[in-house]
């Protein structure tokens, strides 16, 4: 039988000082490169743009006055610059349509709501209150959360618990 010669693996040990001192070498190369990058002369040129390199303090700015020109005074010879006219005014906004003011005297606002139309919502006062059925609520009770519905009507596909405490789905277009 022939023999196979085995090929031996360092161990953990050897490994882990294999590795450190890689770290170590590369750690220093690092360290002792740091050093060697040669910096720029202050006032210089700059070697990409070619433009004047500029140095700026990092102290406090001190403040400088703003530059002012005294204006020119008008003389009774020069005639008077005219004065821009306002803008005209806004157009007024249309009127309100009767459903809009009767929901205002409410208390309640006119929303766009819906499909595309506008209706009058009301913000329900118990509004995140914890609930099993509909007559606990001003508005619904929605199944999803057990809590009151934040405003009525509530449009589109919510899941609502009637008030025998039953769980439907209910849609408002």
């Amino acid at each position: 039988m022939p023999r196979t010669a085995r090929i031996r693996c360092p161990t953990d040990a050897m490994l882990n000082r294999i590795l450190t001192f890689g770290f170590i070498a590369l750690l220093a190369g690092c360290t002792l490169g740091a050093g060697l990058t040669p910096k720029p002369p202050a006032g210089g040129t700059n070697a990409i743009t070619g433009g004047e390199i500029a140095t700026t303090s990092l102290e406090a700015p001190t403040p400088v006055a703003p530059e002012t020109k005294p204006r020119p005074r008008p003389s009774a010879a020069s005639p008077a610059t005219p004065k821009a006219e306002p803008p005209p005014p806004a157009p007024a906004p249309p009127p309100l349509p009767p459903e809009a003011i009767a929901c205002a005297k409410k208390g309640d606002t006119w929303l766009p709501s819906g499909k595309g139309g506008m209706a009058c919502v009301h913000y329900t006062r118990d509004s995140g209150k914890e609930c099993r059925k509909q007559s606990q609520c001003e508005g619904l009770c929605l199944a999803r959360s057990g809590t009151c519905a934040p405003v009525k009507p509530l449009f589109g596909c919510n899941e609502i618990f009637q008030d025998n405490g039953a769980m439907v789905t209910l849609c408002i277009d």
